[in-house]
């Protein structure tokens, strides 16, 4: 798979299409997927040598509805070197707003 991945108001918004491997072809058309960050637990980013590695941690088995993925609640995203500081970036200001909103919602239940 390959896309883009951007930040729209309260949603992860994936714009992503299946390529072949082996030729580099495009063989799916270009499809997109919201998620609401309420239903995000995390996100880490991990820095490599030369690539890194955005994971997300869904709260449920739910979470990430037809995004491709191995994981129930988990999808890992390559990112590329040239968009690692951004990637770095959005995993930490999208961390801070999940901790708020956790935070206000424990403050909801008292």
């Amino acid at each position: 798979m390959e896309g883009i991945l951007r930040v729209e108001g309260e949603y992860l918004v994936f714009e992503f299409h299946k390529k072949d491997a082996v030729v580099e072809a495009y063989q799916s058309e270009l499809k997109t997927a919201k998620i609401p960050l309420s239903e995000l637990d995390m996100l880490e980013f991990k820095k490599g040598w030369f690539s890194g590695k955005m994971i997300l941690h869904g709260k449920t088995a739910k979470s990430f509805g037809d995004l491709p993925g191995k994981d129930m609640n988990e999808r890992v995203l390559k990112i590329k070197r040239k968009n690692r500081e951004t990637a770095a970036s959005i995993s930490s200001n999208l961390n801070l707003r999940i901790s708020e909103q956790k935070l206000s919602e424990l403050d909801n239940e008292e």
